[in-house]
């Protein structure tokens, strides 16, 4: 799931890949730690995986058409108000992280939309 700046550009902060075997409708998404900044977006892919040049993933894609008819995101989120930083240096490993996981991605319409959640 990248991250999305206003502009287009996304940092990829959490890759994920769920086989759903025939009549699997849900799947869990595996827990992470990242703060979106005011204004940016979660963008989520709903495909085949690609080759990844800097990981170790080898992809099989099924070259199949999918087709969604309808679908749900259920995300438990935390506010990070009340989080704290810790003491420490940055990451030395951040820009150069930053730097291979940043691409643009197109800015337009939806492919499809989701309806909003009912309280």
């Amino acid at each position: 799931m990248p991250d999305v700046e206003p502009n287009g550009t996304a940092v990829m902060f959490d890759e994920q890949v769920a086989t759903l075997g025939s009549g699997q409708r849900s799947f869990d998404l595996k827990s992470t730690d990242w703060t979106l900044a005011k204004g940016h977006s979660l963008a989520v892919e709903v495909g085949t995986i690609e080759a990844n040049p800097i990981s170790d993933w080898i992809d099989t894609p099924a070259k199949e058409t999918i087709t969604v008819n309808s679908a749900q995101l259920e995300l438990a989120l935390d506010n990070p108000a009340d989080d704290h930083s810790v003491p420490g240096e940055r990451a030395v490993y951040l820009d150069a992280y930053l730097q291979m996981h940043t691409k643009k991605l197109p800015v337009g319409d939806a492919t499809f939309t989701l309806p909003t959640a009912q309280p």
